[in-house]
């Protein structure tokens, strides 16, 4: 009985040995707070009721965690569970397979080191656990940003980020179809507080900054930055007639880009704000206005208005002279409103101004009075389109006046 006793003990230690002496510990990267599992198995239940788990932590001595089948060491996070399973081998020789289980319940880096589970100079289990710290921002907790700037200065943003392994950082920009585009190689900023800076910043710079902060080991994360560019407001003007029998209908179109958005208002000759009254209408719509009136040639209004723009970045103003308009507008209404004598007939043309009349470009290119040729390129200049109403009885002679003028 006794040579059955040594021998089944010797048969168990040396399988238990066996089982046990794994040349490589396993290493478990756990998240932070999540629960995890360490696992011990051995065939004898000798060691079974006998083994415990410790931890060991540098420069510690080793913690003891269970002892037996009770837990010996913060129970309210650590369990301990113990289970027996039976089987048959090959051989037909009954089996017992115990298994303790070790689980801590919201882990935390204080939990973080090496796991033995072990009866006296035999190790059935050995883990390294390491806890990972998820990236969390250290600056603040916002993970979206407004930033301000005014145009031509520099932007500089700054981000810092904690977590186990520790993380690294990475600046990117979207496009406007949505793509995450690197700033210069993509390298990422592996120090304590990385630093994005952009010289000469302008409205045509990227207006929405990402700073990602990725560990590898937990899901990363980013903080936006909307960046809003702040610049002065730029004027752009129309100017478009509309001449009828007697009056002139003069709109003026005065447009501003700015941000922060501004408002438009006008001026006369003397730097005095119009308002819309009986002579002047101003209608406006986000940063465009139009300020339209009558003019009449024997009248001589105020050929000169001002357009005015600003806000909190700067200031500015167009001078807008209509008189090249009028000039023409007024001729027109001159010519259309002057009697043509009833005896004048194309035949009292002579022939070599026929043929002129069939080519008025060329007509026009040798003889021009310098009043009208002065009216057509100021015309010209300011790209404004003229609109003669007239009726269709006057359509003839109206060319006829022209052609007459123009020689």
């Amino acid at each position: 009985m006794d040579w059955y006793l040594w021998y089944y003990l010797f048969i168990s230690l040396f399988y238990v040995t066996i089982i046990a002496n794994t040349s490589h510990i396993r290493t478990i990267d756990v998240q932070q707070d999540e629960r995890v599992r360490l696992e011990c198995t051995v065939t004898s239940k000798l060691d079974a009721e006998e083994a415990m788990w410790m931890r060991i932590r540098s420069p510690h001595n080793p913690d003891i965690l269970t002892y037996r089948d009770s837990v010996v060491y913060a129970p309210d996070r650590i369990q301990l569970e113990q289970r027996v399973r039976s089987s048959i081998d090959p051989n037909g020789t009954f089996i017992n397979t115990y298994y303790l289980t070790l689980t801590i319940l919201r882990p935390t880096t204080d939990d973080e080191g090496r796991y033995l589970c072990s009866r006296t100079k035999y190790i059935f289990a050995e883990y390294d656990l390491f806890i990972i710290v998820p990236p969390q921002f250290v600056d603040d907790n916002s993970f979206f940003q407004q930033r301000s700037i005014i145009e031509g200065s520099t932007l500089q943003l700054s981000c810092s980020a904690s977590g186990r392994p520790k993380p690294s950082i990475t600046w990117l920009y979207r496009t406007n179809d949505k793509k995450h585009v690197p700033f210069g190689d993509g390298t990422s900023c592996q120090d304590t507080v990385c630093e994005l800076r952009i010289a000469n910043y302008s409205r045509n710079d990227p207006t929405i900054i990402e700073c990602v902060a990725d560990n590898e080991k937990s899901t990363r994360i980013s903080k936006v930055f909307n960046v809003d560019v702040f610049y002065p407001p730029k004027l752009s003007h129309n100017v478009r007639t509309f001449t009828g029998t007697k009056s002139i209908e003069i709109l003026i179109q005065c447009s501003s880009t700015s941000n922060p958005p501004t408002s438009i208002i006008w001026l006369d000759h003397n730097k005095e704000q119009l308002y819309n009254s009986t002579i002047f209408s101003i209608k406006t719509m986000n940063q465009s206005s139009i300020l339209s009136f009558f003019a009449y040639p024997q009248g001589h209004p105020s050929h000169v208005f001002y357009c005015h723009s600003d806000n909190a970045i700067g200031t500015d103003e167009k001078l807008i002279n209509i008189s090249n308009f009028i000039q023409l507008d007024s001729l027109i209404i001159h010519e259309t409103t002057t009697p043509l004598s009833t005896s004048f007939t194309t035949q009292d043309v002579p022939q070599s101004r026929k043929q002129k009349t069939v080519r008025p470009s060329r007509a026009r290119s040798k003889s021009l009075s310098a009043t009208t040729e002065t009216l057509i390129n100021a015309t010209t200049i300011s790209s404004s389109t003229h609109i003669v109403y007239s009726f269709s009885n006057n359509v003839f002679y109206i060319v006829l006046s022209l052609v007459v003028f123009c020689f």
